[in-house]
């Protein structure tokens, strides 16, 4: 009884006591639970005329970092204009725990060389299917960047069963914007235009610096900055199974595509691939289809033939694109079902096979495309954990089989050869892609042939060896036909890529097995985001003399600028001559061996020989030019990549021309050479129009800008005029000469999913062509049968 009578008085202190311990845990567990993107924000990623820009974003990540034990976010390295790149890996607690462990499992199945089956299947067993979801590449598809703080949010704050099941059994590896300066600038720009009637219009500027929509062309040269940290920061120590790329297209198409893609596949790629991404595509079509999405299309307009936008296809991994409608960024826009147009393999109007439920046109809006891109992701995610096995013994598979392969035993890149600068850079490119690359010690025989000692050898026994090989082959672009006699299917986007006709370098392919003493070719670490990651094989000046001779190659023309910006007075051959016994061509440059100091650092930083000579042939002088690059505010691609060569390649100083430097006149007084990039005339001379843009940035060249050019050539400058520039050249400035190809569209803009702007004649998008060099000093260094692109 005084037991019950004590318990009786202790019961309600219990209960006051665990209300209040209750309280205090419930109090703590919301101080601490993940916040969510609009409470960070202020407003829901999607809502109407706003957009986070990336210094939100930033804060964004860092708080869901601090706040959830589920999340990891590192910043890799900074971009191009040098803010933060971000990489977030999310997964569950447990998963976190022994993310190394998983990492390095991974790896594992990965280079699958001298795994032994049971190891394998205890890897699969255990192992977690590695997922990519790379957001905002193309800065004005500012939907993706909303998205990731959403998917974030709920990766970090779930708690179903399906979110339960992808973050036990995925690492999500997610970058949540690749082009961080063009998601800060895009949006600065488009909170500048509201209330304007040039509201949600793109930029007048590239978005990326140099490469504006091109950035997602880079996955094999490897040029920028941003796709150098994403090797460093996500493929090379992750290498995932799935890489999910958001990305969107034109207005007037289907709300969303996902793959299978269209043919021509990259013939390296492994037929598994080709089914896994056929299956994952169609999953996250049905799964949007089942949740009443509308106007999802699949196998229509994106082919998978160059490996420039597809650097998973060949590393063991998919690429899942998927595509969605734009709105006017985040400006709502009305679409009227009989505005739509069709693109390649489907009519957004008309039901068909692969587009069952046409989209009924109305208003679309941001938060539509980030809605739509949840649903894909979530789709994506939980085919990625509950087909787990199936991910991860793919992928196995396909390394092992890459790793065993028979058909060719290796390529050999003999030492030597002329240009040295454009061998390291080869040789880079398929290092950088993780392919494994070995020197000769000693000279060795091989199918007949020999090769001297240097020689660089790739063998294709390795996992990666199919991205060598797509690389290094001669592409030969199919012949596609709906029915025999049909008019040709145009390709999508460029049809070849062989390193060895791109850089003017000799690569060997060799079937039958030989053996050598070779060695690892390293590279350098920790990756530099600009620079070389492989070095040059260092050059020299060889013999004593009056004169240096220095040929036309790569690293000659890098030394040829330096040389000139220290005012030394280079010569060039206007003819062929003859010193002792050696045969010089025309175009060869010379340099007086009192600049020797000069040059003998060069030739060892760029792999180039000088020779010392005592003849000194009829030349010219030179001295370096003062250029100028004309830049027009309708963007043009080829100008931001002109400006790249220009200052990290070759090293060209330049002044950037916009259309009122023109209009200004006495360009000869300022200037030698004046660059056209590739770009229309209408472009060139009309700009944009009045009124749809800020009064500063219309009106294009216009007459007086026209006239400035030709009085400019009249003068006595130099025009260059690149690609469709050229046109402008012979229509505006009154070249006499004919364009026998004729009108083959401009350049300057991008329309994903439609072929535009092209000649019915005559199509050859990023085609390597022979051509025989004409006997101009243009020509100087190019051999006997270049190819071009």
């Amino acid at each position: 009884m005084v037991c019950l009578a004590f318990m009786a008085r202790l019961a309600p202190v219990l209960r006051r006591t665990l209300a209040a311990l209750a309280l205090a845990i419930s109090a703590a567990s919301a101080a601490a639970a993940p916040p969510s993107p609009q409470s960070v924000l202020g407003f829901r990623p999607g809502d109407d005329r706003q957009l986070a820009d990336w210094n939100q974003i930033v804060d964004y990540f860092r708080r869901l970092d601090a706040a959830s034990d589920r999340v990891r976010v590192e910043e890799v390295g900074r971009t191009t204009e040098d803010r933060p790149f971000l990489v977030a890996v999310i997964t569950s607690e447990a998963n976190m725990a022994h993310l190394e462990e998983i990492r390095r499992a991974n790896l594992r199945l990965a280079d699958p060389r001298g795994l032994p089956d049971e190891e394998a299947a205890r890897l699969i067993e255990k192992g977690k299917t590695i997922v990519a979801i790379n957001h905002g590449i193309h800065s004005t598809e500012v939907a993706a960047t909303q998205t990731a703080m959403e998917t974030a949010y709920a990766l970090a704050s779930g708690d179903s069963p399906a979110i339960r099941e992808v973050l036990e059994s995925t690492v999500v590896v997610m970058i949540p914007s690749h082009n961080p300066d063009g998601t800060q600038r895009v949006t600065e720009w488009y909170r500048q235009s509201l209330g304007t009637p040039w509201e949600g219009r793109e930029p007048p500027f590239l978005y990326q610096k140099y490469t504006g929509h091109d950035n997602n062309r880079d996955w094999y040269m490897f040029t920028q900055r941003e796709s150098r940290l994403t090797l460093q920061g996500l493929y090379d120590p992750w290498r995932p199974q799935i890489v999910y790329d958001l990305h969107q297209m034109g207005e007037r198409s289907a709300r969303l595509f996902a793959p299978p893609y269209l043919d021509p596949w990259e013939p390296n790629v492994d037929g598994a691939l080709v089914e896994a991404v056929n299956a994952l595509g169609t999953h996250v079509a049905a799964r949007l289809g089942t949740e009443g999405h509308r106007g999802v299309v699949v196998h229509a307009m994106y082919d998978a033939w160059s490996p420039s936008r597809a650097y998973p296809h060949t590393h063991g991994g998919v690429r899942l694109l998927t595509e969605s409608a734009s709105a006017r960024m985040a400006t709502p826009l009305e679409m009227p079902f009989a505005d739509l147009r069709p693109g390649i393999g489907y009519d957004p109007r008309v039901r068909s096979w692969n587009f069952p439920d046409p989209w009924p046109g109305g208003t679309w809006r941001l938060r539509d495309i980030v809605e739509d891109q949840l649903a894909a992701t979530r789709a994506v995610l939980e085919h990625a954990a509950r087909n787990r096995a199936y991910w991860l013994r793919t992928f196995l598979e396909v390394n092992r089989r890459a790793a065993t392969r028979r058909d060719l035993f290796a390529y050999v890149v003999p030492a030597g050869q002329d240009d040295a600068l454009a061998t390291a850079k080869m040789i880079e490119v398929l290092r950088l892609g993780g392919v494994e690359v070995q020197r000769a010690r000693t000279a060795f025989t091989a199918e007949g042939r020999s090769f001297p000692a240097g020689s660089w050898v790739v063998p294709m026994a390795q996992p990666y060896s199919g991205f060598a090989k797509t690389l290094l082959e001669r592409q030969r672009y199919p012949d596609l036909r709906p029915f025999p006699g049909a008019p040709a299917q145009r390709p999508y986007d460029v049809t070849a890529h062989t390193l060895p006709l791109l850089l003017g370098v000799e690569a060997v392919a060799v079937a039958s097995p030989f053996t050598a003493d070779l060695e690892a070719v390293p590279v350098a670490q920790p990756l530099s985001p600009s620079g070389a990651a492989v070095q040059v094989v260092p050059g020299q000046v060889v013999g004593r003399g009056p004169w240096i001779a220095l040929g036309h190659r790569t690293g000659e023309m890098v030394a040829l600028g330096r040389l000139l910006r220290a005012r030394v007075p280079v010569r060039w051959a206007t003819a062929e001559f003859v010193d002792g016994a050696r045969r010089f061509p025309a175009g060869t440059l010379l340099v007086p061996s009192s600049a020797r100091a000069r040059v003998e650092p060069l030739t060892r930083e760029l792999g180039i020989v000088g020779r010392a000579v005592a003849t000194l042939p009829p030349a010219l002088v030179l001295r370096a030019p003062r250029v100028g690059l004309y830049q027009s505010w309708v963007p043009a691609l080829d100008e931001g990549w002109t400006r790249f060569v220009f200052e990290h390649q070759v090293g060209v100083d330049y002044t950037t021309l916009h259309d009122r430097d023109v209009q200004q006149g006495s360009l000869r007084d300022r200037f030698d050479v004046i660059v056209l990039p590739s770009q229309s005339s209408t472009a060139i001379v009309r700009g944009y129009a009045a009124g749809t843009m800020p009064a500063e940035y219309t009106g294009g060249l216009g007459p007086s800008g026209v006239q400035a050019l030709r009085s400019f050539a009249e003068a006595g400058g130099t025009i260059a005029a690149l690609d469709a520039a050229a046109r402008f050249a012979i229509q505006d400035l009154g070249l006499a000469v004919r364009d026998v190809v004729g009108e083959t569209g401009g350049g300057g803009g991008e329309d994903e999913g439609r072929a535009r702007g092209v000649s019915s004649d005559f199509y050859c998008p990023g085609a390597l062509l022979r051509v025989v060099p004409a006997p101009h000093p243009l020509a100087a260094g190019l051999g006997d049968s270049p190819a071009i692109w």
